[in-house]
């Protein structure tokens, strides 16, 4: 692996470490070391970096803004590829935000609301980048990434560039067909005119929705999706769970769909109370709890 960390630190201007402690990249503080973690900050440099990759038979993640991330607490063995430079740019065309994967969704509903573009008000709170918000159709207060979404253009398994419509995606409730080998690097929204006070309004009576609701302490967001007409919180609480604890991590006494590391929590603690969880709602409400948050180096 030293080799190839050379060898991609002599062609690409991003960082380039060998062992990289994930949980220094992720929301939860939790996760062993990446066998290698690059920056690319362009397409030419992500092909270049996944070419090599795929050469040499070594896996490879998009990390992302980790926060809707489980690492194992042995790491990955593989490469962490985190997108920089040009995938954090934002372009205001008109009515239309073109905007890089790497963006956060938060900074981009900020530059929608500062240009007076009204639609994107909803993701103010929501962590994680655009690319993971179009991966798993983020969405908040009844709203989701695909009302508003026009394309995006994907880098598909053979390292080629392809614009695909939203309507190719089949985003739907926290879900896309947008496979793990293809990687969303730029997409593009159809937002509306709107009132710059009355989006900021919006926007700070939203994230006090989010602060009253949800924890402070290191989380991955929402542990399971809501299953079809209930919440995935209000069955963990019925089940008697909130505040249930497994070494460093507990149940949130503020949402129970919210694990927090309270306490160094490893990844094994976390695991630990998923199965908790899942087995107890099963058993009670016949319900099987389908994870949200996303698993690496299981």
């Amino acid at each position: 692996m030293k080799s190839v960390a050379h060898e991609i630190a002599a062609k690409i201007t991003g960082k380039v470490k060998l062992q990289e402690p994930l949980k220094n990249h992720t929301s939860f503080r939790i996760g062993g070391p990446a066998d290698l973690y690059v920056e690319v900050h362009n397409v030419k440099e992500l092909v270049f970096v996944l070419s090599l990759l795929q050469q040499k038979g070594i896996p490879w993640f998009i990390l992302g803004n980790g926060t809707n991330l489980l690492v194992h607490d042995q790491g990955y063995r593989g490469t962490a590829i985190r997108l920089q430079g040009a995938f954090k740019e934002i372009n205001v065309n008109g009515l239309m935000l073109e905007a890089g994967a790497a963006v956060p969704l938060t900074v981009l509903a900020q530059r929608a609301n500062s240009q007076g573009l009204s639609g994107l008000t909803f993701a103010c709170g929501i962590p994680g980048t655009v690319g993971g918000a179009v991966v798993m159709n983020a969405g908040a207060h009844g709203r989701s990434i695909s009302d508003v979404l026009v394309d995006v253009q994907i880098l598909d398994s053979s390292l080629e560039l392809h614009t695909y419509q939203a309507s190719e995606l089949g985003l739907n409730y926290r879900k896309s067909k947008i496979s793990p080998s293809e990687i969303i690097c730029f997409a593009r929204f159809q937002l509306e005119v709107g009132d710059k006070i009355e989006l900021e309004r919006q926007s700070r009576d939203y994230l006090e929705f989010r602060r009253n609701r949800q924890p402070r302490q290191p989380n991955a967001g929402s542990i399971f999706k809501n299953p079809p007409g209930t919440t995935a919180g209000s069955l963990i609480e019925a089940a008697g769970l909130k505040g249930y604890r497994v070494g460093g991590a507990m149940i949130s006494d503020i949402h129970a769909n919210f694990i927090v590391n309270c306490q160094q929590a490893t990844a094994q603690d976390v695991m630990t109370l998923i199965m908790i969880v899942r087995e107890k709602v099963a058993r009670q409400f016949g319900i099987e709890l389908e994870l949200e948050v996303r698993l690496l180096g299981y």
